[in-house]
């Protein structure tokens, strides 16, 4: 388990714990299918959650699915930043890889009632560029409003609203250009 000294109050630390118990297992899948490998899926797992408690005051309002969304974005931005110190990648394979999700209790419905259509937009998605795909994900997925994105990407609010509106332009031309 983390260190869980930043965070002042037992209050706090109960409800890290609780964030790092719902959100543990989905965010090691999440890196062990863009890394492809144990150890380093799970300490990409642990840096983001140091991340994660270094800023714990400025995110525990969050819960649910936005927390959830946030702690995927963190854990994806580490195993990034995992793979670039490692060199296995050029900066345009980084910009393919994408959000893996091999944990069939989390799919189960969407692969059940709608497995073509999801690969077709997660394809689209793929040919949007990574700080727009991001934004779009942050949004439409994980339900974070623009003022929550804009505080986990470090970018003002309407830098936030721009990405949005040219990640979906993007996704337009993106899925308009691709044939089913």
């Amino acid at each position: 388990m983390i260190c869980l000294s930043v965070i002042a109050t037992e209050e706090e630390r109960n409800k890290f714990r609780k964030i790092y118990e719902e959100n543990y297992l989905k965010m090691y899948h999440v890196a062990l299918g863009m890394l492809k490998n144990q150890p380093d899926a799970e300490n990409a797992v642990q840096e983001a959650f140091l991340c994660l408690g270094e800023k714990f005051e400025k995110y525990s309002h969050l819960n649910g699915r936005k927390m959830t969304g946030l702690c995927v974005s963190i854990v994806r931005n580490k195993v990034i930043d995992i793979i670039r110190k490692a060199n296995h990648y050029s900066e345009e394979e980084l910009e393919s890889l994408v959000l893996c999700d091999e944990c069939p209790e989390h799919n189960a419905p969407l692969i059940a009632e709608k497995k073509e259509e999801g690969i077709f937009v997660q394809k689209v998605l793929n040919q949007v560029p990574e700080i727009f795909r991001e934004t779009l994900i942050l949004k439409y997925c994980y339900e974070l409003n623009n003022k929550e994105i804009a505080r986990f990407q470090g970018v003002s609010t309407r830098t936030v609203e721009m990405r949005i509106y040219r990640g979906k332009n993007k996704f337009k031309e993106a899925w308009n250009g691709i044939q089913r």
